[in-house]
Parts: structure tokens; C-alpha cells; sequence
């Protein structure tokens, strides 16, 4: 028989949910920029639930850029 789910893994589930529906919807939208855009919108949630985070959010986003502006030539 299963267990039924804790309260924390049903909202767990839920917020998953929540997130797979918007990042199809996005892409179904908009493409590969509507998934950057959901990621974005993610990663912005998670740092304000906790904003010790922003700064290694900063820190991958500027590495990100910095290889590729000196791959396309920028």
C-alpha cells in the first residue's frame, strides 16, 4: 500500500508541476528564450526564499556571459 504523501512532499509535487506546466508553456510559446525565461523566473523564486543565493546566481550568470561573448567575437 502507499503511503500517503507529507504535506512538504505534496507541495514538492505541486511546485514541480507548477513549474514543468510553465516551462512547456513557454516553450510551446516562445522556444528556447521562453525556456530561458522560465528558468530565469525559477532561479529568481528560489533566491528569494533564500538571499544567500543571489551571489552564486550572479557568479555562474557572469561566467555564462563571459564565455560566450568571447565565443561569438563581442
Amino acid at each position: 500500500m502507499e503511503q500517503p504523501l507529507t504535506m512538504a512532499e505534496a507541495r514538492a509535487a505541486r511546485q514541480a508541476a507548477h513549474w514543468e506546466a510553465r516551462q512547456r508553456r513557454q516553450v510551446a510559446a516562445r522556444g528556447d528564450a521562453g525556456l530561458a525565461d522560465a528558468w530565469w523566473d525559477r532561479a529568481r523564486a528560489v533566491c528569494k526564499a533564500n538571499p544567500e543565493l543571489w551571489n552564486d546566481l550572479a557568479r555562474t550568470l557572469e561566467n555564462w556571459t563571459g564565455r560566450n561573448e568571447m565565443s561569438d567575437g563581442a
